[in-house]
């Protein structure tokens, strides 16, 4: 079995973290086998993405799909590749190192075959709603500059605070 490289608890409420504080014992006992010396940290967690927001990006791709050369799966692995893996790798030295290391040397088409199923390299399920939100707004100014009609996101009942279209 392979060992975490870190210990994680997320709450969203006080009973949620008294939950959470209950496994800490455990948490920091394995970590002090293996570490010697632990770092704990109490941060914000940022808010995670909505099913919405999610629904929006392939209804779009299924909407490119419709009006373009390729179909909507292979609309998406451009998307991810060239609107999201940038965003990710800004964002998380993690994630850009693996990236850097795994998928950068390869050339373009098998970049993107590994966007797909059955590799499906996560990129928009790792996001925050606030980078999935500039993913979206990305991929629309892209869409609708080539001249594609992509659905009104106000449709999907994605709400102005949680998507804002590109002007």
């Amino acid at each position: 079995m392979r060992e975490p490289k870190r210990y994680v608890a997320t709450a969203g409420t006080i009973e949620e973290s008294l939950a959470a504080l209950a496994k800490f014992p455990g948490m920091l006992s394995q970590a002090f086998r293996r570490w010697k010396r632990v770092r704990m940290i109490i941060e914000e967690e940022p808010e995670r993405r909505s099913l919405d927001q999610n629904a929006l990006q392939w209804k779009w791709c299924s909407d490119a799909a419709k009006q373009g050369d390729m179909d909507a799966e292979d609309y998406q692995a451009f998307c991810k590749l060239h609107f999201g893996i940038p965003i990710l790798r800004r964002d998380s030295e993690e994630y850009r190192e693996a990236y850097d290391r795994i998928l950068r040397p390869l050339p373009y088409e098998q970049k993107l075959e590994l966007m797909k199923a059955p590799f499906e390299w996560p990129v928009s399920r790792g996001m925050s709603k606030k980078q999935l939100t500039e993913y979206l707004n990305r991929v629309y100014v892209h869409f609708t500059g080539l001249g594609f009609r992509l659905t009104d996101p106000g449709l999907k009942g994605i709400g102005p605070e949680q998507y804002r279209e590109a002007s």
